[in-house]
């Protein structure tokens, strides 16, 4: 449950593996001159709450950006070095809560601060933290990312949440761990408030991960975008445009600028150009699109908008190692590092065992196929195709064969000629 230095955050269940690319500041950079406003030449850059750490160690260790960052939980700070550990340079990372963190005295101005979901996620008290801590620490002509729950497309869950909270309670009290707490009573709701069952039977299909630090955190404030601004206001900071390509009535995800100044038509296009390499990032946050459009259409060389192309390469290949280790022993990593783009690309996580069945130097789809099977197995796991969970042995083993053929032929080439795999 949530303990006292988070300031009520859940800190007994680990966070999910996710990635974020609209961190990356090529892609604000991409989004802001497609806006029509001018984006910060970026280098330095902080991201707050990073939970696994996998956005800031990408970021930080293969794009040109001297990154840092803060996450209260000792094992995310621990798991987030490990991601980076042996590159040259990596972001430095802090086990420290928001207030520890902003009262240090050594932090430099940032040209980009990003929060994915935090805000949602913390007190009035440490929102009015980050206001304050943007307003002194953001540059003139500085960008802000921020992620958050939003309404009126969460208020049907307001109430379900109070339900879900309060019935994971009392199963703990009756010694059940949380994990297994919170699974009951999202089956238990669900069989009790049969109007809310398209709700309640996704939420069934979410990792108790996604759950936890979702639903069951001391603080959770869905908010309307109108609030969010009104609050953001003392920080000197404007919504300038969306960083999604469909923005949803219950998430938003935006960027913020200070003293923003609007693009006149002869500086677009020598804005857009630097840049054009992120675009495939902002088109579609499944990562099919993105995958395709990286891998087929050959945006991105080695180097391009990262550091020197040789640390890049490095640097991504060290991350995405240790990337494929975490994937044989959970199924929530879907990204590795890109050294084109200094941020990573979605594949998915069935692709990444395929990857990993290469790096353990087994060869050719069928025997990628087996491996991709057997840590399926190993993990309880089954694959979804077109929304449906695939059962028995068969489908999945057509599923994944498919698959491995498909990396062989198209995907495995492209990540090799972007250096993304050796």
């Amino acid at each position: 449950m949530p303990d006292a230095r988070g300031d009520g955050y859940v800190d007994d269940i680990p966070y999910t593996h996710g990635y974020h690319a609209a961190m990356n500041p090529r892609v604000m950079q991409w989004t802001l001159a497609q806006a029509g406003y001018r984006p910060p030449e970026v280098r330095s850059a902080c991201e707050l709450g990073f939970g696994q750490g996998v956005s800031l160690a990408i970021h930080g260790s293969v794009g040109a950006v001297a990154w840092q960052g803060t996450d209260f939980n000792l094992d995310h700070a621990r798991n987030a070095r490990a991601l980076c550990e042996g590159c040259e340079p990596q972001p430095r990372i802090y086990a420290e809560s928001f207030a520890e963190y902003f009262a240090r005295s050594d932090l430099p101005a940032f040209d980009f601060i990003a929060l994915h979901a935090v805000w949602s996620w913390v007190s009035p008290e440490n929102r009015a933290r980050i206001v304050e801590f943007i307003r002194q620490r953001l540059r003139p002509g500085g960008a802000l990312y921020l992620s958050y729950n939003c309404l009126p497309g969460w208020q049907p869950m307001l109430a379900l949440r109070e339900q879900l909270v309060e019935r994971a309670a009392a199963a703990q009290r009756e010694g059940l761990p949380l994990a297994e707490a919170i699974r009951r009573a999202v089956v238990e709701l669900e069989r009790l408030e049969p109007e809310h069952d398209v709700i309640l039977h996704s939420l069934k299909r979410r990792s108790v991960s996604y759950l936890a630090h979702e639903f069951f955190n001391r603080d959770w404030h869905p908010m309307e975008p109108e609030a969010v601004a009104a609050e953001l206001a003392a920080a000197g900071v404007h919504r300038i445009c969306s960083a999604q390509t469909q923005p949803s009535r219950s998430f938003r995800s935006e960027y913020w600028l200070r003293d923003a100044t609007v693009l006149d038509a002869s500086s677009l296009d020598a804005s857009t150009q630097p840049c054009e390499l992120a675009r495939f990032e902002t088109l579609d946050w499944a990562g099919e699109s993105a995958q395709r459009l990286v891998l087929q259409e050959g945006w991105g060389h080695p180097g391009a908008g990262a550091i020197d192309g040789t640390a890049a390469i490095r640097n991504a290949q060290r991350i995405n190692g240790q990337l494929l280790t975490l994937a044989e022993r959970c199924a929530e990593p879907s990204v590795l590092a890109c050294p084109a783009t200094g941020g990573g690309i979605e594949l998915g996580w069935v692709t990444l065992l395929l990857c990993s069945a290469r790096r353990h130097g087994l060869t050719g789809p069928e025997a990628w196929a087996d491996y991709a099977q057997q840590r399926l197995e190993a993990l309880g796991q089954r694959p979804i195709e077109q929304g449906v969970v695939l059962q028995g042995g068969p489908m999945v083993r057509r599923f994944l064969r498919d698959a491995a053929a498909r990396f062989a032929e198209q995907t495995l080439p492209r990540l090799q000629e972007l250096r993304v795999l050796d």
